[in-house]
């Protein structure tokens, strides 16, 4: 008969207190400058939508991991919404083709509606999700060729990046699903 370990409460897993206190510390970082510089002039409503970007990513990444049951299902689900919250502040701070204004950059958001619409069509099922996640890396680089096209700029070095992390986490939950799969009893 297995017993199975007592459940860690959230102040016992370190890796929980290293990731609540990394996004405390982020959202801390520009009222700090604050004080210091007037470089950096962050409103309310810049601070709101951080703590929901921010929090957001968090409970994401604490969904993943409470359902994922490997490693390399978790690592994989963490990159997938840490590559989408980094694709978005870049769009919403700076904006990848020219600036945060141009209109080019919703593009972007049509690479983030594959993973949006794909993880609940496959039941966030990683072996599913594996395969939304190769449709996002092309996704990414068909935005690419788009700009380049169109003349509107060029950022090739960052949407192969972009497109290689969709495929890493790709990769990761493909892994995920073929390690439960093999597992007798596991349903992936």
């Amino acid at each position: 008969m297995q017993t199975s370990a007592p459940k860690k409460l959230f102040w016992q897993n370190p890796w929980r207190i290293a990731g609540w206190g990394l996004i405390i510390g982020l959202l801390l970082l520009p009222l700090i400058a604050m004080q210091f510089t007037a470089e950096v002039n962050w409103t309310g409503f810049d601070f709101v939508a951080a703590a929901v970007l921010l929090g957001g990513t968090g409970l994401l990444i604490e969904l993943g991991c409470h359902y994922s049951r490997s490693g390399a299902g978790r690592v994989g689900w963490a990159l997938v919404v840490l590559t989408s919250l980094l694709l978005i502040w870049m769009n919403l701070a700076v904006g990848i083709i020219g600036s945060e204004d141009n209109p080019a950059n919703m593009l972007y958001f049509g690479v983030l509606a594959s993973v949006v619409i794909g993880a609940p069509a496959v039941r966030f099922r990683a072996k599913g999700m594996s395969y939304v996640l190769y449709l996002t890396a092309a996704l990414q680089m068909t935005v690419e060729v788009i700009i380049q096209l169109a003349d509107l700029g060029a950022a090739p070095v960052l949407n192969l990046a972009f497109a290689l992390l969709w495929l890493l986490a790709a990769g990761l939950l493909r892994n995920a699903a073929t390690r439960l799969a093999v597992q007798p009893g596991s349903g992936a």
